[in-house]
């Protein structure tokens, strides 16, 4: 059954932060890189530890802003 409506921003943080859990845990040799989940390709080449890298930059960088 497909979703009708939008994902939240703390939905995609909570999913970016078990995409990040999964690529530090069993990427034993090199933790945080490549090799922790099945979209990975190649050794440097992961679109959800990307996604998930970037989606936690952007969270930070809106929660650190002076104002």
């Amino acid at each position: 059954m497909p979703i009708d409506e939008p994902i939240s921003k703390a939905t995609e943080l909570f999913i970016a932060a078990k995409v990040l859990d999964a690529h530090w845990s069993r990427a034993l040799d090199q933790p945080w890189r490549v090799g922790g989940c099945l979209e990975c390709h190649g050794r440097n080449d992961c679109p959800q530890l990307d996604w998930a890298i970037e989606l936690t930059a952007e969270v930070a960088s809106v929660m650190f802003q002076k104002r």
